[in-house]
């Protein structure tokens, strides 16, 4: 049987390993820049895993006592979990962006929507977590709860919507956008079971873990993948003209940009032109009153 520090060990350890996989297999790509936030979930996720696993490593060789490695391992972790749950908001909307790509109009539109539902998340987090007589640490507990949940739904309404819209956007299965969703939906699956679970059935936290952490290390695998293969280029999109995408990404591409505008300057001998015009059009100035005494009958002579 594994003691307590080898069940650590061996969790955080497969863990850093997993993720510095997908990070080669990423950096191999060459698609870090073009999906930077998922790039930094990463890169943030190997740093707090390294941090509790060198907290562990100090406990173990007895650098620190049992009281303070519990108030560090808490802290770390939670306020890594919040940090994790935000980042990966953060590639939701990238992906989103990605799939979008084709229908620029609608892709526009819903950034608006997308950043509305993430706020209501943070804040509905931020709520739940407040109570009369929540301390800092419940504070922390449940805002962290309800913003891992809130992600989780997010996560899977992208994945569904991507499953059922992929023909029309034109990404592939094979796709690394629809593979980076996938392996984030299996993560948000597996934590609503887990949270399901162990709110009913306490004598299951250890199985449950377990098989959070099985799933955990699935998703980073499929990742793995996903990037070391090469990615089918994308379709074109067709749609016929009388689609009604068509006409809501018109509608969105009318309602984002607004018209144009022109200056128009003119030039400072712009009315001495139309002056001299009508003067040349019109004769003289003088020329009404001069064609008027001459058309005149002469008057009575004076005797």
């Amino acid at each position: 049987m594994f003691s307590t520090w080898q069940h650590f060990a061996t969790i955080y350890l497969a863990e850093i390993a997993f993720i510095s996989s997908v990070i080669y297999c990423v950096h191999r790509a060459q698609k870090n820049r073009i999906y930077s936030a998922f790039w930094q979930l990463l890169l943030f996720r190997l740093a707090s895993d390294s941090l509790i696993f060198a907290a562990g490593c100090a406990r173990q060789l007895q650098l620190i006592d049992r009281l303070h490695f519990s108030h560090l391992y808490f802290y770390t972790y939670w306020f890594s979990f919040v940090i994790d749950s935000v980042l990966v908001l953060r590639v939701l909307h990238e992906m989103f962006r990605h799939a979008m790509r084709s229908i620029p109009g609608v892709q526009k539109l819903g950034r608006p929507v997308f950043f509305w539902a993430v706020a209501i998340s943070v804040i509905l987090a931020g709520a739940a977590g407040i109570s009369p007589h929540s301390s800092g640490m419940g504070l922390i507990f449940s805002a962290a709860q309800t913003l891992g949940r809130s992600e989780s739904v997010l996560a899977l309404c992208m994945v569904t919507f991507l499953a059922f819209a992929s023909h029309t956007l034109g990404v592939s299965f094979r796709s690394r956008i629809f593979g980076v969703t996938f392996g984030l939906a299996m993560v948000a699956t597996a934590n609503l079971v887990n949270a399901a679970l162990l709110s009913h059935l306490f004598n299951l936290t250890v199985a449950a873990n377990l098989g959070l952490e099985i799933v955990n290390f699935a998703a980073m695998a499929l990742w793995a993948g996903y990037f070391l293969q090469p990615e089918p280029a994308r379709r074109l999109v067709t749609m016929p003209v009388t689609s009604p995408l068509m006409r809501w990404n018109e509608v969105a591409q009318t309602l984002g940009n607004p018209s144009g505008q022109v200056a128009v300057s003119y030039p400072p001998s712009f009315m001495n032109d139309v002056f001299d015009l009508v003067e040349n059009v019109m004769g003289p100035a003088s020329w009404p009153q001069k064609a008027v005494g001459a058309s005149r009958s002469p008057g009575p002579m004076a005797s």
